[in-house]
């Protein structure tokens, strides 16, 4: 008997299914598929403005702020577009503070590496070169006396 009723449902289910997937079936559902209403385009506008929640008071995007939530929000924005100003200014009188810096106030380790570092500028005999400078500049200053002698 129980063979009897599954095979009872499964006729019932196999007949259901060739009503829901005959050909004039397919046909209604095609065609409902494609009509549209005669007043679409004038409803048109209500629809969109109902389903966007415009003309209603609904919430839009799910939540609301209070009054003093959109002011804590408007002061957040404010304090952090004064703080970068803030920072900003700060930053721009830091680069252009001109520092005066003393020989005290360079490390001596520092004065050893720059002056290996021109090792060629230092081993010059720089008593040498003035004292040559110095007889030229010797010469040159009595060249010019004895013209100036000679055109009186």
């Amino acid at each position: 008997m129980d063979k009897q009723k599954e095979n009872k449902e499964l006729l019932e289910d196999k007949a259901h299914v060739e009503n829901l997937f005959s050909k004039q079936a397919l046909a209604n559902y095609e065609a409902n598929q494609h009509a549209m209403p005669a007043d679409y385009f004038e409803q048109f506008e209500t629809q969109i403005l109902n389903k966007t929640a415009i003309g209603n008071n609904v919430k839009r995007l799910g939540f609301k702020f209070p009054k003093w939530g959109q002011l804590a929000i408007a002061a957040s924005f404010f304090t952090v577009v004064a703080l970068t100003y803030i920072r900003i200014e700060t930053n721009r009188q830091k680069n252009e503070m001109v520092t005066n810096i003393t020989i005290q106030d360079i490390a001596t380790t520092e004065i050893e590496a720059y002056v290996k570092d021109n090792e060629a500028i230092a081993e010059i005999d720089w008593q040498t070169e003035i004292n040559k400078e110095g007889s030229n500049l010797e010469a040159l200053n009595a060249h010019l006396i004895k013209d100036s002698n000679n055109s009186q």
